[in-house]
């Protein structure tokens, strides 16, 4: 059901989204070009190292965003007066590895990287494994679908191998795990979890591009720096985590008569059971740990109206890899389109808002999350340690991506099916003439993967507007945008240039500018439609 909304006084803001700023709302006047290149180009320098978690360039990032949320006129969120709320963290590093899977007449060894990426999960500084290896399919267990991987076996202190997506839809049987979405299930977040549940020491992962949504070369800069985990869940989490390529898993299956390709046709039925592999896993882990805190960098706009006890949250990431493993001899993933573009757009809505006028009914709260590219752990803290209580926080938009190659006659909104945020965004985009699209991707389960998850999970109806495909300088961009994830995404390329254009990411501010003021405007804040809220998932 479409929600009525209080009337938005913005002369011609009907008009495209290409039109120049209108000078009848000071607030989205405000919103340039030159601004937002001017943060992503400082957030994306090699100076700030790729702003991992703990370093110096991510502290460095956090205290810039604060002090352009100050510069904005935001009042700091935190009790203390404070835009800073700590996150504290564990950091494991790989020091030394060995990987090896035997039985009575062959012995496989993993090589760092190129077979295995794998890391003590439970944190503790020397990991020495000897056990069972026990394929579980897909590793799910979802009563609602009638599904059960583990069956009745018994796992506890084994090491699991489980294959990442979902089981493939049967033609009759098409609503299976949503079809050709990918559901939490499918996600290897949830399967490390449920492995967890079980009692399992370790879990391994069988990586393919289909089902993980990226390549190996991904897992390999992704996974082989520090990891990083909340602080004091240790006791929660498995002893070994990880990685193994298809072809390795291959290897060590075939060492022990078996067929991984047929395994693969077991697991995709709802009568499959564990299966012995006859493999012993020899692990071998010596670690670097360490506890620290980084930060949340949180501001508040006060609302207006009778409904300023209630809040519209706004959130984009700022980490992300930091140094790693060299790509042509860069070895500073810098993170420009993830996320600075991101924050460049947070930063300049914040400024937008705090000038708008009229100001907002319900007040807004702006969130630089820490730590999401290892496991979106700066918005799971925050929905554990609210600034504004969950059951008075009405709506998230996050933002993770902003063009940075020209503007777009289309947007994706993430999740827009879940909740009636999809109809503000897509009533939004009619009248400016903006095609509003679902996900282009649902195999990839996009709408797990980013800040909005956790707010969604706890209950907060949330969605993610970003740039679409079809790029106004240059006709249809689907190649690019390939290009873009298969060339640049978790690699050093991915960094500012004084080529690109930021008139994308100005659409996209002045986009949520409006949206963000129509929910908090609204009469009656936005709500679950019917199975929208996600279920089946938990955080370790």
């Amino acid at each position: 059901m479409r929600r009525t909304l209080k009337a938005l006084a913005l002369a011609g803001a009907l008009l495209p989204l290409g039109f120049a700023p209108q000078a009848s709302n000071p607030g989205l006047a405000s919103i340039t070009e030159r601004a937002l290149r001017a943060h992503v180009a400082f957030l994306a320098s090699d100076e700030l190292a790729g702003r991992a978690p703990g370093s110096r360039g991510g502290r460095i990032a956090a205290h810039y965003i604060a002090s352009e949320f100050i510069r904005a006129g935001l009042r700091p969120a935190l009790a203390d007066s404070t835009y800073f709320q700590p996150v504290p963290l564990q950091g494991v590093r790989t020091d030394s590895f060995n990987l090896v899977f035997e039985t009575r007449e062959h012995r496989d060894e993993a090589r760092y990287l190129q077979d295995a990426v794998v890391w003590a999960g439970n944190g503790q500084p020397h990991l020495r494994l000897a056990t069972e290896l026990v394929f579980v399919g897909y590793g799910i267990q979802a009563p609602e679908y009638n599904w059960d991987d583990y069956k009745d076996r018994d796992v506890k202190g084994k090491v699991v191998l489980i294959l990442v997506g979902d089981p493939p839809t049967p033609p009759d049987r098409p609503n299976l795990f949503q079809g050709h979405a990918l559901t939490y299930y499918g996600r290897w977040t949830y399967k490390l979890e449920e492995a967890a549940r079980k009692g399992a020491a370790g879990a391994l992962l069988i990586h393919t591009e289909l089902g993980a949504g990226y390549g190996w070369d991904v897992v390999q800069s992704s996974w082989s720096g520090e990891r990083f985990f909340p602080a004091g869940t240790s006791q929660s989490r498995l002893a070994l985590e990880g990685w193994i390529s298809y072809g390795f898993a291959q290897q060590i299956l075939s060492s022990a008569g078996l067929s991984l390709d047929e395994l693969y046709v077991r697991a995709a039925r709802r009568d499959f059971r564990p299966a012995s592999t006859g493999l012993t896993v020899r692990a071998s882990l010596d670690s670097r740990l360490r506890h620290f805190n980084t930060a949340n960098v949180i501001a508040w706009l006060p609302g207006h109206g009778t409904h300023a006890g209630e809040a519209v949250v706004v959130t984009a990431h700022y980490d992300h890899l930091g140094i790693g493993m060299p790509v042509d001899g860069d070895s500073i993933y810098n993170g420009a389109y993830d996320n600075a573009s991101g924050v460049s757009v947070l930063l300049e809505l914040a400024r937008a808002l705090a000038r708008s006028d009229p100001q907002p009914d319900r007040s807004v709260l702006f969130i630089a999350t820490a730590a999401e590219e290892a496991g979106l752990l700066g918005a799971r803290y925050y929905v554990q340690h609210p600034v504004v209580p969950l059951d008075s926080t009405v709506a998230d938009f996050n933002i993770d991506g902003a063009s940075l190659w020209g503007e777009t006659h289309d947007m994706v909104a993430l999740g827009a099916e879940r909740s009636t945020l999809g109809a503000v965004v897509h009533d939004r985009g009619a009248q400016q003439g903006i095609q509003v699209l679902p996900d282009r991707a649902t195999d990839k389960g996009y709408f797990f993967r980013s800040d909005m998850f956790p707010f969604a999970l706890a209950g907060v109806p949330a969605i993610q507007v970003e740039h679409g495909s079809a790029f106004r300088n240059a006709g249809t961009a689907g190649d690019r945008l390939a290009d873009i994830a298969r060339l640049h995404y978790h690699k050093p390329s991915d960094e500012y240039r004084p080529g690109l254009s930021f008139a994308g990411a100005a659409q996209l501010a002045r986009f949520l500018f409006l949206t963000t003021l129509d929910v908090a405007n609204a009469a009656a804040p936005p709500h679950w439609l019917a199975g929208g809220q996600p279920a089946g998932a938990s955080f370790r």
